[in-house]
């Protein structure tokens, strides 16, 4: 099943066109806030490489975020669009997962994404790998990095019933679209999900790892452990094997319903609430 994968959450795009026996072709191109002029055009050359037309194409994946607002939107519309053209399935996984996946290589490690929210804020949570599995152990969150610190420093165990990651507990708005299950709820946590080690190093990626790792270390001294620069963004080619994966597994998406999964509001949609009151 040819799989077009679109991830726009971040300044670098990423798109990818995969099957069951692995990645056929990746653009990664940092769109420059051009993104609606340049997307189309860079999926129809993407194509082209592959020697594939747009019909040829069986199912989309689309990262539902959170990161950038403005490409969340012209990603997941793209994607809905597309899907309903062609007549295809279409699932949706979220960007957190993303950057953590690329890390299901490392035995029992810690991961935390760090993505850019706005100065002084983050999107976050807490994954572990087990036997090549990356498990989320922690609620989506968005705020400043001193919580994701003090996260790391409690190690709390956490249930099921604890870690929907829809609606976050600290920084996000009531209201926020949480992803359908299956995409971001934290289904398969496993009750007893812990940090085995309290003093276990933590690998953080992220596009936000840059400007707080200074505090990052300060914090937590040799634990934090930085990951290159090109495992900041997430890839689109990890996108389509965990959507394969959804779509084969029954849980493919309505793409009239689906929905970006923000976290929180916009900056201007919170002005325009606080110039409302």
């Amino acid at each position: 099943m040819k799989c077009l994968a679109l991830d726009t959450t971040t300044d670098v795009c990423s798109i990818a066109v995969a099957d069951e026996s692995g990645v056929l072709a990746q653009y990664d191109f940092a769109h420059k806030m051009n993104l609606s002029r340049r997307l189309m055009p860079n999926i129809v050359s993407l194509l082209k490489d592959c020697r594939l037309d747009m019909k040829d194409v069986e199912a989309i994946a689309v990262s539902l975020g959170p990161g950038s607002f403005t490409g969340l939107r012209i990603g997941v519309a793209t994607a809905k669009t597309l899907a309903q053209v062609l007549d295809v399935p279409i699932a949706g996984v979220v960007s957190l997962d993303l950057l953590a996946q690329q890390f299901d290589y490392l035995a029992d490690a810690v991961v935390c994404p760090l993505v850019k929210v706005r100065r002084g804020e983050v999107y976050y949570a807490l994954f572990r790998v087990n036997r090549g599995s990356v498990e989320r152990i922690s609620q989506c969150e968005a705020g400043p990095i001193e919580h994701v610190i003090e996260l790391l420093r409690r190690q709390p165990a956490v249930s099921r019933q604890e870690t929907p990651c829809g609606p976050p507990s600290q920084g996000g708005q009531p209201g926020t679209p949480s992803p359908p299950a299956g995409e971001g709820r934290g289904e398969g946590v496993n009750p007893q999900s812990a940090i085995r080690n309290p003093q276990s190093a933590i690998v953080f990626c992220g596009d936000a790892l840059e400007e707080h790792l200074p505090l990052l270390r300060d914090a937590l001294g040799d634990r934090a452990i930085e990951s290159p620069p090109w495992l900041s963004y997430p890839k689109a080619s990890i996108l389509a094997q965990l959507a394969l994966r959804k779509i084969a597994e029954g849980e493919a998406a309505d793409p009239l319903s689906l929905v970006p999964f923000y976290i929180r509001r916009s900056a201007a949609e919170m002005r325009m609430e606080e110039a409302a009151r």
